[in-house]
């Protein structure tokens, strides 16, 4: 087997597939009897590739005098192919790895980057909590809202109070921590401010899952699912919670 046969089986192409295609290359377009004869493909069953060749872009069709003509598309739709099918894998992989950490007896961790990334480890905390869910927090609003806009900030307590969920929070006292304090009647939240926490991070329990957050550049967040480690964590918030009185 050639080298670019194998490099085409490897982007999705099967044998047949990787013949025709060839063909039509040198071919630049033509009949079926046609590609058939430069293939080494039989006429009949190229007929049943037509269908999956347009379906992966790289071939159309067009009728002449009651004859199907091939056309090939240019070599560079292989390249675009590769990247949508590189993007879709890269996006995938974190519930992958998420699968991958279920047997026996492991936690199940997702990894994600950047701001979209922390925007999913909210998006996870909504999603799954059903109304009356409560969730259980440490939070550096001081941190947190020099980072990012308000704007960008506020959509996670919005969104709670549709879903009546309620949020017991940890947080560091400041002027940002202050100002979601205030809000706390209208936002389904109960705020206990403490002077010397240092986290630059929130760490939100609910379920049996933990969300760490991290608002140090790159920006992270990581979900851990796992029954022990959530119990453990919401009994170290329990401890703190208990000890503040504000």
């Amino acid at each position: 087997m050639s080298d670019i046969h194998l490099t085409l089986q490897n982007l999705g192409l099967n044998d047949k597939e990787t013949s025709i295609y060839l063909a039509l290359l040198e071919l630049g377009s033509g009949t079926v009897q046609e590609v058939a004869k430069k293939s080494g493909v039989k006429r009949t069953n190229i007929y049943n590739f037509i269908g999956p060749l347009k379906e992966k872009g790289i071939v159309n069709e067009v009728v002449e005098d009651e004859k199907i003509i091939l056309i090939p598309e240019n070599p560079q739709v292989l390249v675009k192919r590769a990247e949508n099918n590189y993007k879709e894998i890269k996006t995938a992989l974190p519930e992958l790895m998420g699968i991958f950490n279920t047997p026996g007896n492991k936690p199940k961790v997702r990894f994600y980057e950047g701001t979209e990334g922390l925007r999913r480890g909210w998006d996870d905390l909504l999603e799954t909590q059903s109304s009356g869910g409560k969730v259980y927090a440490f939070s550096d609003y001081e941190k947190m809202f020099n980072q990012f806009p308000e704007d960008w900030l506020w959509y996670v307590p919005e969104t709670r109070v549709k879903k009546n969920i309620f949020f017991y929070c940890v947080a560091k006292d400041g002027p940002q921590g202050k100002k979601v304090k205030a809000k706390d009647k209208t936002q389904l939240r109960e705020t206990r401010l403490f002077k010397d926490l240092q986290l630059d991070t929130e760490i939100n329990i609910y379920d049996n899952k933990v969300l760490l957050m991290s608002f140090r550049r790159p920006y992270t967040a990581i979900i851990i699912e796992d029954r022990a480690i959530a119990m453990s964590m919401k009994s170290i918030w329990q401890g703190w919670w208990d000890g503040i009185k504000n």
